[in-house]
């Protein structure tokens, strides 16, 4: 019996460019918009830190960090990623987060 990897995310982009320059594109720009989301991610937890740690009323940057994360992990999900555990980790999500996502994780 054969085993073989995984494909990986990398993967897709080596084969969208193997295809067409369209496809190249389209695989160059869904890797420039999962950046571009996932530093909105960690700019919004981090204001939602900031204002958790000042004592001040912070249920805005709550929601715009809900908000963000909700999209960020959508995103991932619609190209195939679906490790959401790894996000969790990574960005540091807090439960407080968490909770209005629905998500659990081991971890929090």
């Amino acid at each position: 019996m054969a085993v073989r990897a995984p494909k990986t995310y990398a993967g897709r982009f080596q084969d969208a460019e193997a295809k067409s320059p369209l496809e190249h594109e389209i695989a160059s720009e869904q890797a420039s918009a999962l950046g571009r989301s996932a530093r909105l991610v960690a700019a919004r937890l981090e204001a939602y830190r900031e204002a958790e740690a000042s004592g001040e009323d912070h249920q805005i940057e709550l929601d715009q960090a809900v908000e963000a994360v909700y999209g960020f992990l959508i995103q991932r999900e619609l190209l195939g990623l679906r490790d959401r555990n790894a996000i969790i980790r990574d960005y540091d999500i807090p439960r407080a987060v968490l909770a209005r996502l629905g998500t659990s994780s081991k971890r929090h």
